[in-house]
């Protein structure tokens, strides 16, 4: 079955064989690369939305030479008819052409090139000086050392009816034999040990001898894509011929799927639109975040816009979608075109979102105050201890310690109180904590207080005690601070003034997430 193909259009024919990786090849071999320059694999970013950066390039990397290029030529006497001032009759602008082409062919994606001439029937040409009949050669070779390139020796010796260089060969120019220029270019291409075989079939006219052109296409091997060109006024791509042998445009629809004929009726761009059938492209850039589908990066986010010819780079910046606390992986494909087909390369860079959050030993509000001590705050993170309070009869303590950890996408805050007398010893603790840990996961926040509240043990849970007249007292006590913080308190002392009013708070073990 054959590959699957993105349509031939604006003289441009391109098969979809995708790659993956960060640099690698184009089906015809041009190299084609993405790298995502910022954030770094691995780095740690801040919730919401990410600026990625990086850059896209087509043909500037080493190519791989996995094409072979073959031209096959119309030399019928119909040929000789005008083509264009700029450059003569038709067969000398099929020349022009083909010499256009293999000026192209230098980039190093094509690794041999050979030619058929044809008319009344058809012939291989021998693009070698030395002695047999050589089917192939290099693109740049110059084996008679004289100057010219052998394939372009051998295609500007082509004369209407044949083809002089370097075996002169005779093809009758009555007729023009569609047929048999398939088969030859065919035993040329399956000559050719390279992956891919791209065939350039030109032609004045349309089939009148030679039979039916599905003989040859029989069973034609699919890496053999054959890329049509009805050359002139008189050229149809569509005409099967009196007997119905067969079109240009069955020709490539049976050897390129979603593929088509060229209507070339202005003669003198030929030259020009010949070469596009190996050039390079580099057509579009997406990104994905977390295995979703891959979105288009607008011409917005990328300089310069694509499409763009190679050899060609272009820089992009665009943002991701808001990134919520966790890992996320973000990967840019870009996607080009070549002489072989279509192909992509990705990127991809892991990214870790670590929330904010904070912890603290102690803190006192009101007629006395005392900042929170010490307190840790993520980012960046930090571990903290410090000597004990001692404001009798409000609050002594022993050593306070408070920490806050952000990493692989966990944010985790502690605090702790070496124990602590409160109230004048109304309140006796002699063990204080607490720990807020928030991820991708969700968010886990407990606390412990082991002690007494005049003389009565503490229990495990949440709980409001009153000391009447004195003080509230809130024991492991989850509550939502400003803008959202989720915090959590191990002891929370309300102390009461005349008329039941607060005047004083003070805080113990507390940690707190956003």
């Amino acid at each position: 079955m054959k590959r699957a193909l993105i349509a031939f259009a604006a003289a441009s024919a391109l098969i979809a064989t995708p790659a993956f990786a960060a640099d690698g090849n184009l089906p015809g071999g041009t190299s084609i690369a993405v790298t995502i320059a910022t954030p770094a694999d691995g780095a740690a970013v801040a919730p919401g939305p990410v600026t990625v950066t990086g850059t896209a390039s087509v043909g500037t990397g080493v190519p791989v030479a996995g094409t072979s290029l073959i031209y096959v030529l119309d030399a019928s006497s119909s040929t000789a008819n005008p083509g264009a001032p700029s450059c003569g009759n038709i067969l000398q602008c099929e020349i022009a052409a083909g010499l256009a082409l293999n000026a192209q062919a230098q980039s190093g994606t094509i690794g041999d090139v050979g030619m058929v001439a044809f008319g009344v029937t058809a012939a291989t040409a021998d693009v070698q000086p030395g002695a047999g009949d050589q089917l192939l050669t290099g693109p740049a070779t110059d084996g008679d050392g004289n100057g010219v390139r052998d394939i372009e020796e051998v295609i500007s010796s082509t004369f209407i009816n044949g083809v002089a260089k370097f075996t002169n060969k005779n093809v009758g120019g009555g007729q023009t034999n569609f047929a048999d220029a398939i088969a030859k270019a065919r035993t040329v291409a399956q000559a050719s040990t390279r992956a891919r075989k791209v065939v350039v079939f030109m032609s004045d006219g349309f089939a009148v001898g030679g039979g039916s052109i599905n003989v040859p296409l029989a069973g034609i091997p699919d890496d053999i894509d054959i890329y049509t060109f009805a050359v002139g006024g008189g050229a149809d791509c569509d005409y099967a011929g009196p007997n119905n042998e067969g079109s240009l445009e069955q020709i490539t629809a049976a050897t390129v799927p979603g593929g088509h004929c060229v209507q070339v009726t202005d003669v003198a761009s030929l030259p020009a639109i010949l070469p596009a059938v190996i050039g390079s492209r580099l057509t579009a850039l997406s990104m994905r975040v977390d295995g979703g589908a891959f979105t288009p990066i607008g011409n917005a986010a990328i300089t310069p816009d694509l499409p763009q010819d190679g050899p060609v780079n272009v820089n992009y910046s665009v943002a991701t979608p808001a990134l919520g606390i966790g890992s996320h992986e973000i990967c840019v494909r870009a996607d080009g075109t070549d002489g072989g087909g279509a192909g992509q390369v990705t990127d991809c860079h892991t990214v870790v979102v670590n929330g904010p959050g904070g912890a603290f030993a102690v803190e006192a509000t009101g007629l006395v105050k005392v900042p929170r001590t010490p307190e840790a705050v993520c980012p960046p993170g930090a571990t903290k201890t410090q000597v004990a309070v001692d404001l009798p009869p409000l609050v002594t303590t022993g050593a306070l310690n408070a920490s806050c950890s952000a990493t692989g996408g966990t944010t985790t805050a502690r605090s702790s109180v070496d124990g602590a007398t409160l109230l004048g010893g109304a309140i006796q603790l002699s063990a204080v904590s607490s720990t807020c840990t928030g991820s991708s996961s969700g968010v886990n926040r407990s606390s412990q207080v082991v002690g007494t509240i005049n003389g009565t043990p503490i229990s495990a849970g949440p709980a409001t005690i009153g000391i009447p007249g004195v003080a509230t007292v809130h024991l492991n006590e989850s509550t939502t601070g400003p803008g959202g913080r989720l915090v959590q308190n191990a002891v929370r002392v309300e102390v009461l003034g005349l008329l039941g009013i607060v005047t004083q708070q003070i805080v113990l073990g507390s940690c707190y997430l956003g």
